[in-house]
């Protein structure tokens, strides 16, 4: 699913992004009520998660207002507060379920995907789609080069596409920290190199060349598809 995040609490939205992340969905952060009903008007949801505690509003008036702009994708709380009255208040506000924070993961993800069944979504997925020789399929998270196949797990599939989006372009180990482990310091260990070896392996593995270099001293960079 693509889901909205609604959350204040930076370090929570970091962290349950990366595990809906882990878990195959997608998920758009904002930490203020204003921001999300803004980003509903330009961008397709299946399923919002949203703290009940806002800087700038309570999460029941948030799902209050997106009712009345006819917003209906489902809403799941997350919040501190664990009494009957705000559970009966998000619900009569437009909200579809709780969950009372700290929170499982995998709780979540139940329900998530329990709110999908109630509500009849098909979620979004994004298409296969060719770049060279390669085709790329995001759901199986597959690489697919004269027909031989590549299974890749989550962080190798992440730092393909990082790679693929700055096509070209000689990247750091420290932008590869921040951009597939969310890492904002060296943590003195080899885990982009290792990485990177082993997603060349398997790129090399169909029997193609490898797009995937080492610039000595500088980084790694995705060769240009001709």
């Amino acid at each position: 699913m693509h889901l909205l995040l609604v959350e204040d609490d930076s370090e929570l939205a970091r962290q349950t992004s990366l595990w809906l992340n882990e878990a195959g969905h997608t998920c758009t952060w904002k930490e203020k009520g204003n921001a999300a009903l803004t980003v509903l008007s330009t961008e397709a949801f299946d399923a919002m998660i949203l703290d009940v505690g806002l800087p700038d509003m309570d999460g029941f008036t948030v799902v209050e207002e997106m009712r009345k702009r006819g917003f209906g994708l489902p809403v799941l709380f997350l919040t501190a507060r664990d009494n009957v009255t705000d559970r009966v208040r998000g619900l009569k506000a437009g909200g579809d379920d709780y969950v009372t924070k700290p929170f499982a993961m995998e709780e979540l993800l139940a329900r998530l995907e329990a709110l999908q069944r109630r509500s009849g979504l098909t979620p979004m997925t994004p298409p296969s789609r060719t770049v060279g020789k390669w085709t790329l399929d995001p759901i199986k998270r597959r690489l697919v080069c004269r027909d031989e196949r590549v299974e890749l797990q989550p962080r190798e599939w992440t730092l393909l596409e990082v790679m693929l989006a700055n096509e070209g372009r000689i990247l750091t180990k420290k932008f590869l920290l921040e951009k597939v482990w969310d890492i904002h310091f060296d943590p003195g260990t080899n885990v982009v190199d290792a990485m990177i070896c082993r997603l060349r392996r398997k790129i090399d593995s169909t029997g193609s060349l490898s797009q995937l270099q080492t610039v000595r001293g500088k980084g790694y960079v995705l060769k240009a598809f001709p």
